[in-house]
């Protein structure tokens, strides 16, 4: 902390009391990871922890969550890491997604969704079913959400860019569940990000709250009558949370929903006053993380239902439809790709696809109609159409990996090794083309093929641990 900040110190002096010193020397949270359900399982998982000898324990409301004990290796260098096997994610931002419980069918909006860790456990926990709607207004967010939506094989969500301000007006009363896990002061991981000492001031935290007021009015008009909405923040600041929720109740047909004793219990109940104010009795119900209290980041998380309609609703959104397997904009390229990769064309009619120019992408069937405002792309990218045929990105190789039965390219150790070092690894006597690479008889990612070197694409170079 290179300069002091006057306000922000009394204003924690104040809400802590004499709670502060703890607050300051409060321990770093674990290193935590969620297993990916839709490609593994807890117990695979955990096994393989074992293998690595690394040490874990469970996050305790989290069923597919584990608090890794050391990271030295560390797990990122696995090619379980990079099959999406598993996803980090730190143990308080695994409760917002697990309070709003999204199930498999629902229409459910992630309105601040990058980089996309919440989006992610909420695909899974919908066992890619669904329509799971992702928005975010940065370019340069959206594409870490894209990346990690992708490397989780979700096939249940599509991506928007539009000011979440506005997506309650865009799409008014279409979501069963809405999750708007708010930009915020980030006050419950100063620990972490000490820069928030340098520049929260007074203006800038009653900016936060106006942004935070104008987010949670679009997921209540987004919010379908009867849907439920999670509104969590990294911020311990009543002003960001119980104060700002008291206004949403005061204004709008909501009310506060209990949070199941087992989880709510290991918390701090929400702040009956604050600041001379007092707030709803229901605000209890609510959850709050200290970092001195719970060795975890310092988190707010509240589940609201909403009661009614405050203004009439117009329902004005276009859509666009996605089509079958046998619409002839697919078809003849789903015959190609059996083709060429062996996969049986039983599987086709299991999904439904948007075709582009040269890219064909693969959603549930349940998604017919996508609405097209800012609309940027949806489900797992299949396949693209290239000079030697259609080329499988390493999210659709692993999708597919025990169905493909053309175009194996198995590898030695060595080779593996290197292609993930250096991106690239010699293969004598290989013709040019799109191979599967080929690991154990299974097939784990996208190779190319130039003069006998083969080539992969990945986020980053590593040393893998096999």
């Amino acid at each position: 902390m290179e300069k002091e900040n006057k306000f922000l110190k009394q204003y924690l002096k104040e809400l802590l009391g004499d709670q502060i010193t703890q607050f300051w020397n409060a321990k770093s949270e674990p290193r935590a990871i969620r297993v990916n359900t839709i490609k593994s399982t807890v117990d695979e998982i955990k096994n393989r922890l074992k293998q690595l000898k690394v040490s874990f324990r469970d996050v305790p409301f989290n069923p597919e969550g584990l608090i890794i004990e050391d990271d030295d290796l560390p797990l990122s260098q696995t090619i379980d890491f990079f099959l999406g096997k598993f996803y980090y994610q730190g143990v308080s931002s695994q409760l917002p997604a697990i309070v709003l419980n999204p199930q498999p069918g629902e229409k459910v909006l992630d309105l601040a969704a990058s980089p996309g860790s919440k989006s992610t456990q909420m695909a899974a926990m919908m066992k890619n079913l669904g329509f799971l709607v992702l928005n975010d207004v940065s370019m340069k967010r959206i594409q870490a959400l894209n990346t990690n939506i992708q490397t989780i094989g979700s096939v249940n969500y599509a991506i928007y860019r539009q000011p979440g301000e506005r997506i309650g007006n865009v799409l008014p009363e279409y979501f069963d569940k809405v999750l708007l896990d708010a930009p915020c002061s980030a006050l419950g991981i100063i620990h972490s990000h000490p820069e928030v000492y340098s520049w929260l001031t007074p203006k800038r935290m009653a900016k936060i709250v106006e942004q935070q007021r104008q987010l949670l009015v679009s997921a209540f008009k987004a919010l379908k009558v009867d849907g439920q909405l999670v509104y969590s923040t990294c911020s311990i600041s009543p002003e960001e949370n119980e104060e700002l929720i008291q206004f949403m109740l005061d204004h709008y047909p909501l009310e506060i929903e209990s949070i199941i004793p087992q989880i709510h219990s290991q918390f701090l109940p929400g702040l009956n006053e604050y600041n001379n104010k007092i707030f709803d009795p229901a605000m209890t119900k609510a959850i709050r993380i200290l970092p001195h209290l719970h060795e975890m980041e310092g988190f707010f998380v509240i589940k609201l239902r909403k009661t009614g309609r405050r203004h009439r609703v117009v329902k004005s959104y276009q859509t666009f439809k996605t089509l079958p397997y046998n619409n002839p904009q697919v078809a003849d390229a789903l015959k190609q790709i059996s083709n060429q990769w062996g996969i049986p064309e039983e599987h086709w009619p299991k999904y439904r696809y948007i075709v582009t120019r040269d890219r064909l992408w693969m959603v549930n069937n349940q998604i017919k109609n996508i609405p097209d405002a800012n609309f940027l792309n949806a489900g797992l990218l299949l396949g693209e159409k290239r000079i030697y045929g259609w080329k499988l990105p390493n999210h659709s190789i692993q999708f597919f990996s025990r169905w493909i039965t053309k175009r194996h390219l198995p590898v030695t150790e060595y080779q593996l090794r290197e292609l993930f070092k250096t991106g690239m690894t010699k293969v004598p006597g290989v013709e040019n083309g799109y191979y599967a690479l080929s690991w154990k008889d299974q097939a784990i990612g996208s190779l190319y093929v130039e003069k006998q070197r083969a080539k992969i694409r990945l986020m980053h170079r590593f040393n893998v641990i096999l």
